[in-house]
């Protein structure tokens, strides 16, 4: 391994780290997308949640809504939108179908009174509330106050181990301490 192959190492570990931050960000808030994906049937609008990494969607186009029966509205309002432009303005072209559908679910939420988020609004407000916990965790263990987290992982380790299972190392067990965490505060935060 060259040595710049060994430091894009952490980058891509520390990437995927905050990828599975905001997705559990995203899932305590219960977001719900909605997407503009272009398949066998032509441009359709529909609601996805994806788990981990936003691309596990595949879209030309996606939002978010705090609600999902809002995403629902959202995608249903925008496809007759679009099926009415499609029937008024014959066949078009696939790029021009699919600025179509982007106005479409736009102008749906707009007139439904639906707030939509892009992945980068999504990842901004993530970005506070991991940096608040990461602050709140370095404050603890500069005062020695992890002994309650390290008590957690010895009985997992033990538990673990005493059914046989592979045992995360500290650092893993620690990430997912830290996604669980923050998928808790989102959903304490959904309803406010």
């Amino acid at each position: 391994m060259t040595a710049r192959e060994s430091a894009a190492q952490p980058e891509k570990s520390e990437a995927r780290d905050r990828t599975a931050l905001i997705a559990a960000y995203r899932e305590g808030l219960g977001l719900a997308a909605v997407v503009v994906t272009d398949g066998p049937e032509g441009i359709c609008i529909a609601v996805g949640e994806p788990r981990g990494d936003p691309s596990a969607v595949p879209g030309h186009a996606r939002w978010w809504c705090r609600r999902r029966t809002d995403a629902e509205r959202v995608a249903t309002g925008g496809t007759a939108l679009l099926q009415r432009r499609h029937t008024k303005d014959g066949a078009t072209a696939a790029a021009t179908a699919i600025l179509d559908a982007m106005e479409a679910v736009a102008a749906a939420a707009k007139r439904l009174g639906v707030a939509l988020c892009c992945d980068d609004d999504v990842a901004l407000e993530a970005g506070r509330i991991i940096a608040r916990i990461d602050r709140e965790i370095e404050v603890l263990r500069r005062a020695g106050g992890l002994n309650s987290i390290n008590r957690a992982y010895k009985s997992y380790r033990i538990e673990t181990s005493g059914r046989g299972d592979k045992v995360l190392p500290y650092a893993q067990w620690f990430n997912k301490y830290r996604q669980n965490l923050l998928r808790e505060l989102a959903a304490a935060l959904r309803y406010r």
